[in-house]
């Protein structure tokens, strides 16, 4: 059975990385510095430190955080590949819920990352092991971005693995600044499939300055299967 779906993301809202606490204790703070690393400090794990100069890739960051067991981290709306260093929002990071978890979201700064990006993916959570016979398919997008430089190729789509790991750059194509509302879906009969138990990442990249507005969106549409 498949169920549509829609997503957005403004100015600093992208999720680049969800944790959940997989500790038998309490969580006293989860803290990003920018330019420095992400702390995090347990009542069973005391203070775990990950250095951005040494995890120096979203990805890289994210195994060593689930090789220590404290948390469990997953990507989101990023890739593995983009670099830590001045990646994320800067300061202490709130819990919420999600599904009935309580997670924390560590926020794509976007206008220093210089990037608008989501993920169009079956499981956002942790409580879907099953995803692993699901696929998704991208329809439509519509972005309205203050880029500081469109260019070629700054439109881009990649398909990840059911692995998570594998990026593959699928379509790319000439970004539009915000002088008008961009669409790109070709065809609306047609869309883009995923991998079985992968997940599609829409991204809008600016080789120049983004500048933060709340006028700033990257929303697509797709359906899960």
């Amino acid at each position: 059975m498949k169920s549509g779906f829609v997503q957005q993301v403004g100015s600093d809202t992208p999720v680049a990385i969800r944790l959940r606490y997989k500790g038998t204790g309490t969580v006293t703070s989860v803290t990003t510095t920018t330019g420095t690393g992400i702390v995090m400090i347990t009542s069973d794990g005391g203070t775990d430190s990950y250095e951005f100069g040494t995890y120096t890739t979203v990805g890289a960051l994210v195994d060593k955080i689930n090789a220590d067991g404290i948390f469990e981290a997953k990507v989101l709306d990023t890739v593995r590949s983009e670099a830590t260093d001045d990646q994320f929002v800067d300061g202490a990071i709130s819990s919420s819920t999600f599904e009935g978890v309580t997670i924390w979201d560590v926020l794509v700064d976007t206008n220093t990352a210089n990037y608008f990006a989501t993920r169009l993916t079956w499981d956002r959570g942790f409580l879907k092991p099953h995803k692993v016979n699901h696929r998704v398919h991208l329809k439509h997008c519509v972005y309205y971005i203050n880029l500081g430089t469109a260019a070629a190729a700054g439109f881009k789509i990649y398909k990840i693995d059911s692995d998570g790991t594998t990026e593959t750059l699928i379509y790319s194509n000439t970004s539009v600044d915000s002088t008008a509302t961009t669409e790109v879906d070709g065809d609306k009969n047609q869309y883009i499939s995923g991998p079985e138990g992968g997940d599609l990442v829409v991204k809008v990249d600016d080789s120049g300055t983004l500048a933060d507005a709340s006028t700033n969106y990257l929303r697509i549409f797709g359906e899960l299967e």
